[in-house]
């Protein structure tokens, strides 16, 4: 539904109870800032699918536009868009309390100062002047948009925070520099003192350093002498492993020498059984030639065994299928029957399911009506509950002023026979709203009491939709399988019998594949015609598998005959060689031995050089540390005049940071609220004091008329200041008095006044 107000400037919404007035201006609160008369999600009816309300309005020259959604168990959807050359910009921020936020920013009002100034509350056209006379103020105050001076004073106050903090860090940086500066005698003494050790350090440090050149100098002869030992070493190891590899192969010519010695004497029976094996071959050939003709005669049946192999093996395949497929056929008539009974079952329990759907559609509607008058009956209990109230006060005012002059209601002249009559109205009257009252509790229990059983009925019936909805699937599962099976069993007896039988006769007579078999038998014949033995095959070629060894044998014997010379030349050669080795090695063992000797002596008799060097490393350690001790006091003496330096600069830094503060202090006090927006607020009451008067003289004829007052005495009378309120005084015939003290119309006026007055602001 879509409610455009831009077409009149004055609206009457009329209409029977429950009939949705009061909703529609719900919605314009409930977008804006998430509450209506209610302030939980009650408000909305999410027996439905949910609600969603989209409100557009112009402020300030500017269109926006809320949308605010709620769904069942959904969290709230909030968005916040502005007009941008006819185009919605969105406003949206990352959570819709941050968006709520932004949009009470944009307003400057939040839920109850908007239901305070801007929008009158069903019975409630009394909520500003009934709020406690502080809570007035505050109100007045976000009207005013004075909340902006008290952001800027907790600016203000937080900058002063930041600049104590800073003081309170100078102030120790300063106590650090003082304590520094005093250290300044000491600091001096050390430095000198370390120096001087430092002077005893280097030169103990050089005389070890010449002491230790002397020893690596005698040091490097020792390495050479071991250089010469070493050489002489890897050449007495080089020839001794040349004599070795010599002896080894001296050793293996000769084991070749009487391998081919003894092959020689068996050459008759080497070249006898190699010539044996040439004639086998010479028979393997032929034989070889005539069973590549068999095997190519043979390879001729192949194609006709396949076709016929292929053949039956399709015939057989086919058979199984066609039994299978009988055997299902047989099983399906059982389940066709039992198909029909859980048809007639499912048909049954739809039935019922529609009637339950019914029955909570009906039960349903009668709740959203009844949900309707409930939420009448409330607000009517609530209205008469408050007037009740006031008339008690009212007669307890009238009881309380029995000595007074005036009517404390009217301010008429208060005689006993004008307070018995006025009690006795009043009495009549709260008689009349109790019994109101008394029926509308009745007729709120017994409502709400049907309204329960319809509850439990309806959570009865919550499945009802479901069950529906199963029922119908499984109906049309059900049905659909019945009439697949049917069909499947009139085919099989339209064909697939018959064809089982057919199959199963020509597997058992072999009358298939005829020119195949005819052609297979004819190939078989020629094979017979040509005489080929496989089994005297296979001895030829085992026995020339056999004398196949006796080819290496007959060309090693050959080989033999050609080498033997050469290698008794050169186990001659070598003999030779491995005596001038022998000879070379016994000469070099001797130059060796008389060179370690010496070796020996001298290392025994040279200095401890890892001595001299840890007595070097130690006196440079300890030059290196007396280095880093002279470099830290002198650090210290150093920095004194940095410190210096750095204490003047941090001084006038404090200083300046002391007048800031005094300043920042200074702001404070002009945005508290007797500042700044104290000021304002008594700029704005005339304005809003005489707007109010206007519309009161209109409704009462010129015969009442409001004050503000915003400061009053403590009770204390030792207390010389005045307290912060506003306080409404409203004057007629009678004199001035509290607004409290004035009747219900009375009073009405005064509130419809002061409202529009406000608003208006």
């Amino acid at each position: 539904m879509e409610l455009n107000f831009t077409g009149f400037d004055l609206a009457c919404i009329s209409g029977q109870n429950g009939a949705g007035k009061s909703s529609l201006l719900d919605a314009i609160t409930w977008a804006l800032f998430g509450e209506a008369r209610k302030d939980d999600a009650s408000v909305v009816n999410l027996q439905s699918t949910g609600a969603e309300v989209v409100f557009t309005f112009a402020y300030e020259g500017v269109q926006y536009r809320v949308i605010r959604a709620l769904m069942p168990r959904k969290p709230m959807a909030l968005e916040f868009q502005i007009s941008d050359n006819g185009e919605w910009r969105p406003l949206t921020e990352h959570t819709s309390r941050e968006t709520q936020a932004r949009i009470e920013r944009v307003l400057r009002l939040d839920y109850e100062t908007f239901i305070n100034v801007s929008f009158f509350l069903q019975g409630r056209a009394d909520q500003f002047a009934h709020q406690p006379a502080a809570r007035r103020k505050e109100i007045l105050g976000n009207i005013l948009g004075l909340e902006t001076w008290e952001t800027l004073k907790a600016r203000a106050a937080d900058r002063r925070r930041i600049a104590e903090g800073e003081i309170a860090s100078l102030d120790g940086l300063l106590n650090e520099i003082a304590a520094e500066l005093d250290e300044e005698g000491p600091r001096t003494a050390r430095l000198t003192e370390l120096e001087k050790e430092l002077g005893l350090l280097v030169s103990s440090r050089k005389t070890q350093e010449s002491l230790l050149n002397n020893i690596k100098e005698r040091r490097a002869g020792l390495e050479r002498q071991r250089q010469l030992v070493g050489s002489l070493r890897e050449t007495l190891e080089r020839d001794r492993s040349t004599q070795a590899n010599l002896q080894d192969r001296l050793a293996s010519r000769e084991a070749e020498r009487q391998k081919h010695a003894e092959l020689l004497k068996r050459a008759g029976e080497v070249e006898s059984a190699f010539a044996e094996w040439q004639k086998q071959r010479r028979e393997l050939e032929k034989l070889e030639e005539m069973a590549r003709r068999f095997h190519e005669q043979d390879g001729l049946r192949r194609p006709f065994l396949e076709e016929i192999n292929r053949e039956k093996s399709r015939l057989e395949q086919e058979q199984k299928t066609l039994q299978e497929r009988q055997a299902e056929i047989s099983k399906q008539a059982q389940d066709i029957a039992l198909l029909k009974t859980e048809q007639e079952t499912a048909k049954q329990k739809l039935a019922e399911a529609e009637t339950r759907l019914e029955e909570r559609k009906k039960t349903n509607e009668w709740l959203q009506d009844s949900r309707t008058s409930l939420e009448g009956l409330r607000a009517e209990k609530k209205n008469l509950k408050d007037q009740i109230e006031k008339l008690d006060e009212r007669m307890s005012r009238l009881n309380e002023s029995a000595d007074e002059a005036a009517c404390p209601l009217c301010g008429q002249p208060l005689s006993p026979q004008h307070r018995r009559s006025t009690l006795k109205s009043l009495s009549t009257e709260k008689k009349e709203k109790e019994d109101a009252l008394a029926a509308n509790v009745l007729a709120t229990a017994n409502l709400a009491g049907e309204m329960t059983k319809a509850e439990k009925q309806m959570a009865s019936l919550k499945t009802a939709e479901d069950e529906h909805l199963a029922g119908t699937k499984e109906l049309a599962r059900l049905t659909e399988r019945l009439e697949a099976l049917q069909k499947q069993g009139e085919d099989w007896e339209a064909g697939g019998e018959k064809r089982l039988v057919a199959v199963s006769r020509l597997i058992e007579s072999e009358k298939y594949c005829l020119e195949a078999r005819k052609k297979l038998a004819k190939v078989d014949a020629d094979l017979v015609a040509l005489g080929y033995d496989a089994e005297a095959h296979d001895l030829v070629r085992a026995g020339e598998a056999r004398g196949r060894s006796s080819e290496p044998e007959y060309q090693a014997l050959q080989a033999a005959r050609s080498v033997l010379k050469p290698i008794e030349d050169e186990i001659e050669n070598l003999r030779t060689q491995i005596e001038g080795i022998r000879k070379s090695i016994e000469t070099q063992q001797k130059g060796f031995n008389e060179a370690d000797a010496r070796l020996k002596t001298d290392e025994a008799q040279a200095p401890d050089l890892d001595s001299a060097e840890g007595s070097l490393n130690h006196l440079q350690e300890q030059e290196h540390l007396k280095n880093q001790e002279v470099g830290a006091a002198r650090q210290k003496v150093n920095v004194l005049e940095d410190d210096r330096k750095r204490k003047k600069k941090l001084e006038g830094e404090r200083a300046e940071l002391g007048m800031e503060i005094g300043r920042y202090k200074t702001l404070e006090k002009a945005f508290g609220k007797d500042g700044v927006p104290a000021l304002l607020i008594e700029q704005a009451l005339p304005e809003i004091e005489m707007k109010a008067n206007e519309i009161l003289g209109r409704l009462s004829d010129d015969s009442m008329h409001m004050h503000f007052e915003t400061q009053v005495k403590y009770k204390n009378e030792k207390r010389s200041d005045l307290r912060e309120t506003l306080e409404i005084q409203v004057s007629d015939g009678a004199g001035v008095r509290d607004y409290e003290m004035y009747s219900g119309g009375e009073a009405f006026r005064v509130n419809f006044a002061l409202r529009l007055a406000l608003s208006e602001v």
